[in-house]
């Protein structure tokens, strides 16, 4: 379940507000004027946590921030490591490499 997830996830006695599950949350560093690298989030469409992580992009993006949001259509969580070698893994794996590309100076 959600809850166990984040019970395992989160250092003891704390919630979802902690820094490490919301950047956003008012224990958290203000983001705003923090310089930021540009940002690539990929999550599974089916991935338990695949709001929050749209969430993180999109708020990032409204800060200024150069985020690019990459959803996998049908995948859950750890779907690369599940099956590395898999056509949707090696789509992934290019992605991610031309997100570097893009982005080197």
């Amino acid at each position: 379940s959600n809850r166990r997830f984040w019970r395992l996830s989160l250092p003891a006695g704390e919630d979802r507000d902690h820094p490490l599950a919301n950047p956003f949350g008012a224990g958290s560093k203000k983001l705003e004027k923090v310089d930021m690298d540009p940002i690539l989030v990929i999550v599974g469409e089916c991935e338990l946590l695949r709001d929050r992580a749209h969430d993180y992009a999109t708020k990032l993006a409204k800060m200024g921030k150069k985020v690019e949001y990459v959803e996998i259509k049908g995948k859950q969580h750890g779907f690369f490591t599940n099956d590395p070698y898999s056509e949707t893994s090696h789509d992934l794996v290019n992605i991610i490499n031309r997100f570097i590309l893009d982005n080197s100076i």
